[in-house]
């Protein structure tokens, strides 16, 4: 028997890799080998299916996000490691999803409220790499602005796969080794031993 978990997440990859406009309810009913009568079970609509997928996969990135940031060491640790998590899910999200998404009205308010829930986290990072000596003030103010430049140069490796972990531990690395104190550097250089 299909589990409403199991539709959620084939959507959700289909969604995000080729579009919304493109996905129909017939190809995520093959895809799972069920009929589309019994998908309009689940779910009323495309519309009420594209909602509940994010719905059901945005709490998950931010439940690992707080899990990462309880069980690091310190701060930096937690920053690396939430880092290398949001960038493998956001990497599924195609260009076309984002575009149409950011047309639709229904996703603007849970959008903004996911964002600010992970802005809330990486200020929380932030500030707790500043008090600790990992990073210096001026540089958690510029860290999001330098972080998204830097990602955009990485746009070729962006592709219909997640980016690899180890893909993004190195992007991530490299990124905050520039903006890192002496301190900070002694702990990425440790993680790149430790995990490279």
């Amino acid at each position: 028997m299909i589990r409403r978990e199991q539709i959620l997440e084939s959507a959700f990859n289909a969604f995000t890799s080729r579009g919304i406009k493109e996905v129909k309810m017939e190809d995520i009913a093959a895809s799972l080998k069920i009929s589309k009568k019994t998908l309009y079970e689940f779910f009323g609509s495309k519309k009420e299916l594209l909602v509940q997928c994010l719905e059901y996969k945005f709490p998950q990135l931010l439940e690992k996000n707080s899990k990462i940031i309880k069980c690091m060491p310190n701060p930096l640790t937690a920053l690396v490691f939430c880092a290398v998590e949001n960038i493998r899910f956001w990497s599924s999200f195609s260009d076309k999803f984002i575009s149409e998404a950011e047309r639709m009205p229904e996703l603007s308010d849970y959008r903004i409220s996911v964002k600010n829930e992970l802005d809330g986290h990486s200020s929380k990072l932030l500030g707790g790499c500043v008090a600790e000596g990992y990073l210096e003030e001026e540089n958690s103010k510029r860290l999001v602005s330098v972080f998204m430049d830097n990602l955009r140069n990485f746009d070729e490796f962006k592709n219909p796969e997640v980016f690899p972990s180890q893909l993004c531990f190195s992007i991530v690395i490299t990124i905050l080794g520039g903006l890192c104190t002496k301190k900070g550097k002694m702990i990425l250089d440790e993680l790149k031993n430790n995990y490279s």
